[in-house]
């Protein structure tokens, strides 16, 4: 529709089409040109340049140089697939063609994995789809692109994890940790340690030596997953551990648990699924046993435990509540709670109890007395009562 002049005096741009929606008023002309030469400038680079192109773009760039290691490796490796498939699209044809992605979704889905010959989980393709939305995010702050339209995309759901820990399993655990073959030792330590101080796997993978600081009970994670580094307690039976690991880590090793790498001739962080096939293998864990159920057992067993919140969330390196509720599998039948809920349902009935003799018309001294025969530790007081006596005594 171009650029209008108002009864205003102001100018107004509009643009609609089928990659570009543009609505805005300037103060003057060449203000509406400029912003209407850009909006169709971006349209056009959208519709050149391809998905293959805009992931080297987005590779060379400092938004992904800022990233985790962890985080570049891990869209490195999902984003492969994708090119694959859609490489070759151009961005804005994918914009203006999102059925596109969503064939893309339901062909992966059915795909049989090389590795596990089971079909690709929930998960793996949910992440193919954040590695593709972070590529387009990229696209979306150079402005080759208004807005990223990957995050309205329906992704497959994942089941929610319910997996704790037994204490057979972490008694399993804790005699390996003490196996002379270190390949059982080290990742019965990983997991055990895991489940005491309730990190992430991914956090203690790449713990160094020089972070552990086992006479002040702490130990530091570096650029974490939020972007942060976290200083976390170590409690007694994580120190025992970590003793343990420490003294049998070769000298030349940065990492508490570490891998060597025969392809770079070098220590990289360990590789801890490797580990736990290994025990799973051997029947030391269950085959349904993954390394993030000790988080999961360490939060559970926080929150039966009434420990706030607040406290759980700087162990562990939740950023709000909610992402915290995500792996609250506390039982109410916990010793903790049931003691809690108990007491809870003691007052109640004391407060029925006392509730009742009013209602049958006894006075206030008599509800004290039988309250003191029945050994009611908080019996009932009217609060008006109360607060009517205390003033009648400053008088």
């Amino acid at each position: 529709m171009g650029v209008t002049l108002q009864s205003s005096g102001k100018y107004r741009v509009q643009i609609r089409r089928k990659n570009v929606q543009l609505d805005a008023v300037f103060s003057t002309e060449a203000e509406a040109k400029e912003a209407e030469a850009k909006a169709l400038s971006r349209q056009s680079r959208a519709g050149s340049l391809t998905l293959d192109r805009l992931w080297e773009m987005y590779v060379g760039s400092t938004q992904c140089g800022d990233k985790s290691e962890q985080t570049r490796a891990t869209e490195r490796s999902r984003i492969k697939p994708v090119l694959a498939q859609l490489g070759k699209y151009a961005l804005g044809e994918l914009e203006s063609n999102t059925s596109i992605i969503y064939e893309y979704i339901d062909a992966r889905r059915k795909v049989i994995s090389s590795r596990t010959g089971k079909r690709l989980s929930n998960s793996s393709v949910r992440l193919e789809i954040a590695a593709l939305s972070a590529v387009v995010e990229f696209a979306k702050r150079r402005q080759i692109i208004r807005a990223n339209f990957v995050t309205g995309i329906s992704r497959p759901a994942t089941a929610k994890r319910k997996r704790r820990v037994s204490s057979r399993e972490q008694g399993q655990l804790q005699i390996c940790a003490r196996n002379s073959d270190l390949r059982f030792a080290q990742i019965a330590r990983f997991l055990m340690v895991i489940r005491h101080l309730g990190c992430r796997p991914g956090e203690l993978k790449s713990l160094r030596v020089s972070s552990v600081n086992l006479e002040r009970c702490e130990l530091t994670f570096f650029d974490t997953k939020n972007g942060k580094d976290r200083c976390v307690h170590v409690t007694s039976d994580a120190a025992q551990l970590l003793h343990l690991q420490l003294n049998d880590v070769q000298k030349d090793c940065p990492y508490v648990f570490g891998s060597w790498s025969s392809s770079g001739k070098k220590w990289v962080p360990y590789n801890y699924a490797s580990g736990v096939n290994l025990l799973r293998e051997y029947g030391i864990i269950d085959k349904d046993y993954a390394a993030h159920a000790g988080r999961r057992e360490f939060i559970s067993r926080a929150i039966e435990s009434n420990m706030s919140y607040g406290t759980i969330k700087k162990q562990t390196g939740h950023q709000s509540t909610q992402a915290l509720e995500i792996y609250d599998e506390g039982l109410s039948t916990a010793p903790e709670i049931r003691a809690e809920l108990d007491r809870l349902a003691e007052k109640v009935q004391g407060e029925n109890l006392l509730g009742t003799l009013d209602a049958l018309g006894l006075t206030p001294e008599l509800q004290q007395k039988f309250g003191h025969v029945l050994g009611l530790k908080d019996s009932w007081v009217n609060p008006f009562d109360e607060k009517s006596n205390k003033i009648s005594e400053k008088r």
